[in-house]
């Protein structure tokens, strides 16, 4: 006859067991969903700002956004107002940049623009803005798939180096582009976010 006592020691682990087994699938599952609607959402906008935010709506959001001076992206377009915050937390796909700019036209928020800028060093393998492109590569990578667009070039001479990425995602163009050194030792990595008009 057996002892209700080692019967009750015998379920107690098979239990546990499957109380574990039941917490990872359940976990699993709910990192699932979370990927699944993370690829389906998409991008609309940068972080609380959707493109078509006005610069007085945004302003409101954002209190320290402030005018910093216009830009020129096409000659026969007019002029976009660029702003940046005093305030701003610069990280984007966990790489911090140097500036992130809001870049509106015809008071419509249309365009992110955060560059990185590094430099070569005496024991630099991989710079910073090299390093980070292919962080931000790999992420987009797994958050959105395949890119719509790859190239990569090599400027004759000091052999600089571009690369470029680009995805599509809904309403949004997402453009990672590094700039390796020329001239000078220094390089920069651009990340751009764009509304798709017609989208």
């Amino acid at each position: 006859m057996m002892d209700r006592g080692k019967a009750g020691g015998i379920h107690a682990p098979i239990i546990a067991i499957l109380a574990m087994v039941g917490i990872l699938l359940l976990s699993e599952s709910v990192g699932l969903a979370q990927r699944t609607v993370q690829n389906g959402n998409g991008v609309d906008g940068f972080r609380e700002l959707r493109w078509g935010t006005s610069t007085e709506q945004a302003s409101g959001i954002y209190p320290d956004l402030y005018f910093e001076r216009y830009a020129i992206s096409d000659g026969k377009e007019e002029p976009a107002k660029v702003y940046l915050r005093r305030s701003e937390r610069r990280e984007i796909e966990n790489v911090t940049f140097d500036s992130i700019e809001y870049w509106f036209k015809r008071d419509h928020l249309y365009r992110i623009r955060a560059v990185l800028n590094s430099s070569i060093g005496p024991r630099t393998l991989v710079t910073r803005a090299e390093n980070a492109f292919d962080k931000i590569n790999g992420r987009l990578r797994i958050k959105y798939g395949g890119p719509s667009g790859h190239r990569t070039d090599y400027v004759t001479e000091f052999i600089v180096v571009v690369k470029e990425t680009t995805w599509i995602v809904d309403r949004s163009a997402v453009t990672i582009r590094y700039e390796g050194p020329g001239k000078t030792d220094e390089d920069v990595l651009t990340l751009i976010m764009k509304e798709q008009p017609g989208r």
